[in-house]
């Protein structure tokens, strides 16, 4: 409830009623500030790992497109026969125990345990050893003591300042509109643009939603003249359900009921409308939702009313249904990665900086 009343506050008009709350989120994102400068100061100097660190983070609260990232490239990377360590703090898990375990052990166990992105992670990635801990630095040391990986791909580390990252990688949403981009809570910025200054590479995500992509560009050298510049869309290519995968073809006659609880729903609301015959209604959960049944029970009871050909939903969410019967056919969507100038270059230049040795097929 909380996080949907503050998306209608920073997504609000000019001159409506949310004015009112928006002063007080102004406030406190002056305390949310301060707050990061005292941590970042009490930190101290970060934790070198004995292994190449790959950081994978943004600047902004909510998706950016990080968690496709991590899976892109760590396929690349394990394809190359490079081991690959994933490091998370297993985000919205109910059961905060830390634990190391390969993907095909991990995929296993209950979204409780792992959060729901590393649940989505280790099916997309069995062979990467996953090694989760609310402290990510404690998470890393354990992985590079463990002699299994080459390599460690941080997910969301660009604010944990306790451990050293030899590439940094930030994603940046380009269909954010600009009034958004202000201190949390009273926008989702976690961090000043200018801590893009920091990063190695900057990937901008869902570029065809800017409206003025070379003037973001323009932008981001201004902030970083030296870091590797890419962006990337994210091309739905296949429905996949419990019993079969079809072509995204296949929902451009089809009337479609879609809910999500991810960090950008309006773009993938934009992404599915386009695409599908008709899209009835976009029901939005909160970022990391917990699907209890009567959850389920209410977006059974809004397709029917919809009279819906069929639901619709993300790979994150799928996880979290179990064997919920809707009724209709249920599918989610198949996200690839399609990056510009390449991923030949991106992976060149990650093996090379973290001096990375491919293996001989």
């Amino acid at each position: 409830m909380f996080e949907r009343i503050w998306k209608n506050i920073i997504r609000r008009e000019p001159y409506s009623l949310w004015d009112i709350p928006a002063f007080f989120l102004w406030l406190v994102s002056f305390i949310y500030r301060l707050g990061v400068r005292i941590h970042r100061l009490a930190v101290g100097a970060p934790e070198k790992a004995s292994v190449p660190v790959l950081s994978i983070g943004n600047i902004t609260v909510g998706g950016t497109g990080k968690t496709p990232l991590v899976a892109f490239i760590a396929r690349d990377l394990i394809n190359e026969g490079i081991r690959v360590g994933v490091v998370s703090s297993g985000y919205g898990r109910v059961d905060d125990t830390a634990f190391m375990a390969p993907g095909y052990q991990v995929r296993d166990m209950s979204v409780n345990v792992t959060g729901d992105e590393i649940m989505l992670l280790s099916g997309m990635l069995p062979e990467a050893v996953f090694s989760i801990d609310r402290v990510k630095a404690r998470a890393a040391r354990t992985l590079a003591d463990s002699g299994q990986v080459d390599v460690m791909i941080v997910d969301d580390g660009f604010q944990h300042y306790k451990l050293a990252r030899d590439v940094d990688l930030v994603t940046y949403d380009a269909g954010l509109k600009r009034r958004l981009l202000k201190p949390f809570p009273y926008g989702v910025l976690r961090e000043p643009k200018t801590a893009l200054a920091r990063a190695d590479v900057i990937i901008i995500t869902r570029a065809k939603f800017a409206l003025d992509i070379n003037a973001i560009k323009r932008d981001l050298r201004r902030l970083n003249p030296k870091a590797k510049l890419f962006h990337a869309g994210f091309v739905a290519e296949n429905l996949i359900g419990a019993e079969q995968t079809l072509s995204i073809k296949y929902i451009e006659d089809k009337s479609v009921f879609l809910f999500a609880g991810i960090g950008n729903f309006r773009s993938l609301e934009r992404q599915v409308s386009a695409i599908s015959g008709d899209l009835d209604y976009a029901l939005e959960f909160s970022d990391h939702q917990v699907y209890e049944r009567a959850d389920l029970e209410r977006i059974k009871r809004m397709a029917d009313k919809h009279d819906s050909d069929l639901i619709l939903t993300t790979h994150k969410d799928w996880v979290k249904l179990g064997s919920f019967d809707f009724g209709r056919e249920t599918y989610y969507l198949d996200m690839t990665v399609d990056l510009d100038p390449g991923e030949e270059k991106l992976i060149e230049y990650l093996t090379e900086t973290l001096h990375l040795t491919r293996q001989e097929s």
